[in-house]
């Protein structure tokens, strides 16, 4: 028999696996409990990709049920929501099914002419733009909807819970999360919503420069990587499930490479794991060893190139050209223009696409971060092997 990985790269960490993200948990037991007393509150969870963000929102649906929420977690809006109107569509007609699903069966037969009508559009739509005495009769339609869904639920729940991932798929919408602000602060005083928006790192930074009322309406806590701790105690809690046993000095490295990437973590043991032969209990320097040159070919494979190859051909230019100057992950925004040996005026607008797909931070004015070294060490491959091709 084919031994249990107990560790998946391609899904995110269970309820009952997950460490860390105190700060995060805290805040939202905090905002659920206003929400539950009748002062509902809302927040923003940011990171770049594979920090975890979807795992976050999990954890929160799973406190959210437990304190009797009805709890929705949202995604893939790719061809479902194209204007305003059809988010008001999407968004009550999963409200409707969740809670259709949660009925007794006689109850569901009952209601189910009810349920229906509710998901006929009330309103038609052609103009990519609303105009204003559109968008408030679009804004009364969509109070409406929630005021009704929530009347149907809470004899039975403490409050609704609304779990919003990829919310930077929404953001190209224009006007979107203004008028989500504004319906939810109309509903507030009667009707207990919580929005938790989850998005990647450049979404919080365009509301705070473009949008602070939306700043202040979802504000927003970053996801930061692992510490060791963190990181020992995921994996040997994983191992626990399946007798397997782990060398410390193994930990050490894992969690030194992997820097705390929740992605990467999860992807460098499942590779290790996958390395152990039919009767090894027990993860060793020596297995480490033989899996490295897997790790990173799959790495590069499954999460590197996937962030590399859509950048435009010149942001991919000044990446390498960095990737081949710099000492360290970060560096400024002058020695870039040096290494680049291209105008300022010039780097400027593909390092804001830089930082916008996530393989740039910014930690602070005018300093800015490879992501990971590991990605570091992906992009001097490339950039060696653009170097060879044109000898």
């Amino acid at each position: 028999m084919i031994r249990y990985n107990p560790f998946n790269p391609q899904q995110p960490a269970r309820p009952d696996f997950f460490v860390g993200r105190e700060p995060e948990i805290t805040e939202f037991e905090k905002h659920l409990s206003q929400t539950i007393h009748g002062s509902p509150m809302n927040m923003a969870i940011t990171g770049n990709k594979g920090m975890g963000k979807t795992s976050v929102l999990m954890k929160f649906e799973d406190i959210g049920r437990r304190n009797e929420c009805l709890t929705l977690r949202l995604s893939n809006y790719d061809g479902n929501v194209k204007n305003i109107v059809d988010f008001t569509d999407y968004i009550t007609a999963n409200l409707k099914r969740e809670i259709l699903s949660r009925k007794p069966v006689g109850k569901k037969i009952e209601n189910m002419k009810d349920w229906i009508d509710t998901l006929k559009p009330t309103i038609g739509w052609k103009d990519a733009r609303l105009t204003v005495e559109r968008q408030q009769v679009v804004q009364e339609m969509f109070r409406e909807r929630l005021a009704r869904l929530w009347n149907e639920t809470k004899e039975e729940y403490k409050a609704i819970l609304l779990l919003i991932d990829e919310a930077e798929s929404l953001e190209s919408v224009e006007g979107i999360l203004t008028f989500l602000r504004e319906v939810l602060q109309r509903i507030s005083t009667e009707q207990k919503y919580m929005v938790v928006l989850a998005g990647k790192l450049n979404f919080p930074e365009r509301m705070s420069e473009s949008f602070s009322p939306l700043n202040r309406f979802f504000p927003s806590s970053r996801l930061a990587p692992f510490n060791e701790d963190e990181v020992r105690s995921y994996i040997i809690r994983k191992l626990a499930t399946v007798d397997v046993g782990i060398d410390d000095d193994v930990l050490q490295r894992i969690a030194k490479r992997c820097e705390g990437h929740p992605y990467v973590l999860v992807a460098m043991c499942y590779l290790l794991f996958d390395s152990l032969e039919e009767k090894e209990t027990h993860l060793t320097e020596g297995i480490l060893h033989r899996s490295e040159e897997k790790i990173n070919a799959r790495l590069a494979q499954d999460f590197f190139s996937p962030m590399y190859r859509p950048l435009t051909p010149r942001a991919k230019e000044i990446l390498l050209k960095i990737a081949s100057n710099i000492k360290g992950l970060e560096f400024t925004f002058n020695e870039a223009v040096e290494w680049t040996e291209k105008p300022k005026n010039f780097v400027s607008p593909y390092f804001k696409e830089l930082l916008r797909k996530g393989v740039l931070n910014k930690p602070e004015r005018g300093r800015y971060q490879i992501f990971h070294t590991l990605f570091l060490e992906y992009l001097k491959k490339v950039a060696e092997e653009g170097n060879q091709k044109s000898r």
